[in-house]
């Protein structure tokens, strides 16, 4: 790989240590009727409930939106109902243009599966009128039927607290048995020289899970130990996401394990570990996956993921007032993750423009390993 230099607290791409201004890195069961989606095989008819906005489906001209993961404008192409006058689903349902570089794809069903409060939605706004939910029968609260109207309005249950899951959760599932963490240990981990005891410190630290089938579990724990939540995705065994995710909430509460109104309060992923190195210079990535391997490479600084373009928050970051960070956007993210920053206070924070000049979503691991 060709270096490159760039002024002032910014980035030399080569195999070498980090200093703290000058930073250098190597080159449930479900009814068929209600889930039928478009090129997703759900039953035998023809018939799909839920299709991608088009006009031969809506009659209406095609609405392209910002993708909730890339960012990127006008390529978002959402679910629409079809048994509920075209209404788009949710404005997180449906499918990114960009394929390869981005792969982010959201069906209806799995909104439902993240979301159980949704499933009521439809069936009841299908078969009640819209003023039955709001109009306030003689001797119910105003405040009930407001929290009626929300339940069938598909939104989630306001105001529950946070509650963390059981650790216990985060121990059985500790496994290295995941596509994502064989291809870490494999091709990555011998075309970056990364040696086995720092294999298994990183997979120690981020106390990486993994699914019967194979998909890597990434929890989001905080300072207190807390757990989140758990993020499921499927790699491949090239280490490129499949484009498939989900939470592990969804299946404990299928389960019985959690309160069907469970809420997901999410946290940066690696969150705990600042609370194990105070003194540590932070460095925050957009994937979970870069994180793991920028810890295996650099590990004198504390990487944590955002796990998307959109969970740069300044209530996100808050975790972070106090210490210095460096906040590497992927390509094409820095104008949105900067102004981000700017509603932070009392963070010593450098954003930066390192990853620019690469294509769209390139991030510091397709960099090292010149993808």
């Amino acid at each position: 790989m060709q270096e490159t230099t760039m002024n002032n607290n910014d980035y030399k791409i080569q195999k070498t240590t980090m200093s703290n201004n000058d930073y250098k890195i190597q080159g449930t069961t479900m009814n068929n009727n209600d889930y039928k989606i478009q090129g997703t095989t759900m039953s035998n008819s023809n018939d799909y409930r839920y299709r991608l906005d088009s006009p031969r489906v809506t009659g209406r001209r095609q609405q392209k939106t910002t993708c909730p993961q890339c960012g990127r404008k006008h390529c978002f192409v959402r679910y629409v109902d079809t048994q509920n006058g075209c209404r788009y689903v949710d404005s997180s349902c449906g499918r990114c243009d960009h394929e390869q570089s981005c792969g982010y794809h959201l069906t209806p069903r799995q909104l439902h599966e993240q979301q159980p409060w949704r499933r009521v939605s439809y069936a009841a706004t299908l078969s009640q009128p819209r003023k039955q939910a709001t109009a306030a029968p003689q001797g119910v609260s105003y405040a009930a039927t407001l929290s009626q109207h929300r339940r069938l309005a598909g939104q989630p249950p306001q105001g529950r607290p946070f509650e963390p899951m059981a650790w216990q959760y985060v121990e059985r599932s500790q496994s290295p048995h995941s596509t994502l963490w064989q291809w870490l240990a494999g091709p990555c981990a011998t075309r970056l020289g990364i040696t086995a005891e720092r294999l298994q410190q990183v997979f120690a630290d981020y106390h990486l899970g993994a699914t019967r089938q194979g998909d890597v579990i990434f929890w989001q724990i905080d300072e207190q130990g807390q757990v989140h939540g758990g993020h499921i995705m499927h790699y491949r065994a090239d280490g490129h996401r499949d484009g498939y995710q989900g939470w592990a909430h969804v299946r404990l509460i299928s389960q019985g394990l959690l309160p069907r109104d469970w809420q997901l309060h999410q946290c940066l992923y690696g969150q705990h570990l600042l609370a194990q190195r105070p003194d540590a210079h932070v460095c925050v990535v957009e994937s979970e996956k870069t994180a793991l391997v920028m810890a295996a490479v650099h590990p004198e600084w504390v990487w944590l993921a955002t796990c998307g373009c959109g969970g740069l928050t300044a209530e996100r970051v808050s975790c972070l007032r106090g210490r210095r960070v460096t906040v590497f956007p992927d390509s094409g993210s820095f104008d949105k993750w900067n102004r981000q920053m700017q509603l932070t206070t009392g963070i010593a924070y450098n954003v930066s423009p390192r990853l620019e000049p690469y294509p769209p979503n390139t991030d510091l691991c397709d960099v090292l390993l010149g993808v």
